[in-house]
């Protein structure tokens, strides 16, 4: 309990330092940060296996939470831009699955985990419910990530978003509490079942049948995604315990070549939305980036640019992959099986 509380002190110190001094994705990457640095200098931090599961779940609520009835019917207006989107998203997969398979000494469904683009938290909720490396999964999304939120707010600033009283409440507290439990039973019975992503399921199966069956149209408190963040960056950055700098130096080259395919395809592609479909350049960027979503949708809304059409291709993206990837890691491991 006190090491947990101790990695828990650490990733909250992370998670405002970084928010302090503005570093993008701070509520996430600033605990992976800190943790990790205590961990590689030594210090003895740990966090409970059933933390990942629970951010799992909560993260299965949010994403059924943001799939509704206006975006789909958005997505119908972009419709050869959705099918390109789908396209080099496949491509993405296969280019570095492929890659990453050829690494030594890694795993098939290692080499699927890190070839996700984006959906970081999910994948790395997911992975930890498997025998991948969740160091390796984490170092590559991180380097991703990093380098997405960080570079192209460079050029295109976005505005500080500040949280207020609205972050920390709860409309219709009995249905959150309804969505949790109904989550958790479906979750334990798809993991009984040896279900990949069973929490991630259960929960996305609990908040849809909630929202369809008593309307609730409410998504979760900025707070609360906060807190879960923060937890699972020291969940990460945990996985670093007792891991010196020089063994993670394969991971780092790999995951620099895979940035490299990524941009490169995700360059390639925005070209063709605007050189085919009329579509700005920035605005084709912003919206095919594999990853940080949150700043995508930042940028969009401080620059001349269709922000619902940037924010409609990314959560499609992030639901895409998060339903996709369970699917290709079950018939992953039926495959080795």
């Amino acid at each position: 309990m006190m090491l947990t509380g101790r990695t828990l002190l650490v990733g909250i110190i992370g998670a405002l330092a970084a928010h302090w001094l503005g570093v993008p994705s701070a509520w996430l990457l600033g605990p992976v940060i800190c943790v990790t640095l205590a961990a590689l200098l030594g210090l003895p931090v740990g966090m409970p296996k059933a933390t990942t599961s629970a951010v799992s779940l909560f993260l299965g609520i949010s994403v059924a939470l943001n799939l509704d009835a206006g975006l789909l019917q958005q997505l119908g207006h972009w419709k050869l831009s959705v099918l390109l989107l789908c396209l080099m998203l496949a491509l993405l997969l296969t280019l570095l699955f492929r890659y990453y398979s050829r690494q030594p000494g890694w795993q098939s469904i290692e080499a699927l985990f890190c070839s996700v683009p984006g959906n970081l938290a999910i994948m790395l909720s997911l992975a930890a419910d498997t025998s991948a490396d969740l160091r390796r999964v984490a170092l590559v999304h991180s380097i991703r990530v990093c380098f997405l939120v960080t570079l192209l707010p460079l050029f295109f600033p976005i505005a500080e978003r500040q949280l207020g009283i609205a972050a920390i409440q709860i409309t219709h507290p009995e249905r959150l509490l309804l969505v949790l439990l109904l989550g958790l039973a479906i979750g334990t019975l798809l993991s009984r079942l040896r279900v990949p992503a069973a929490m991630l399921f259960g929960g996305f199966a609990a908040a849809l049948a909630v929202k369809q069956l008593l309307g609730w149209e409410h998504g979760l408190p900025d707070s609360l995604m906060v807190g879960l963040l923060v937890v699972l960056g020291s969940a990460i950055g945990a996985r670093f315990n007792a891991v010196r700098l020089s063994e993670v130096l394969p991971e780092l080259r790999a995951a620099l070549g895979g940035l490299l395919i990524t941009l490169s395809i995700c360059g390639v592609f925005a070209w063709g939305l605007w050189y085919f479909l009329g579509v700005s350049w920035i605005q084709a960027m912003l919206a095919y980036a594999p990853g940080g979503i949150e700043v995508m949708i930042a940028i969009a809304m401080n620059q001349q640019v269709d922000a619902v059409f940037v924010a409609s291709h990314q959560i499609f993206r992030m639901i895409a992959m998060s339903l996709l990837i369970p699917l290709l890691l079950r018939r992953l491991q039926k495959a080795v099986v």
